[in-house]
């Protein structure tokens, strides 16, 4: 079993190890030219972070993610708007207790 201070000693270099990959990313951006190509792959970004969040969590076979993720496809089809999509899915994961 670990000691308390092993855990803050932990935590402390997690800390540390996101911040350095922080402020490395926003140095490294402040020296490149935006491109379009560059624009179009920054923007591509968030959605593969989604989807892999999604992902992960449906490998899971949760039927409430499992749920949520369908309403949040159905939303997406029909408005074609992402954040009525990514709104619809929270509810229907927020209401699936009270409901089940």
């Amino acid at each position: 079993m670990l000691s308390d201070s092993s855990y803050f000693v932990a935590i402390a270099i997690l800390a540390l190890v996101a911040l350095g990959t922080r402020l490395s990313g926003a140095m490294l951006m402040a020296r490149v030219t935006m491109t379009p190509r560059i624009e179009r792959f920054l923007g591509g970004v968030s959605v593969s972070v989604i989807a892999a969040l999604v992902a992960s969590s449906l490998a899971t076979m949760d039927l409430k993610a499992f749920a949520a993720t369908v309403c949040a496809v159905f939303v997406a089809a029909f408005s074609r708007n992402v954040i009525w999509a990514m709104i619809a899915g929270m509810i229907v994961a927020a209401a699936y207790p009270q409901v089940f």
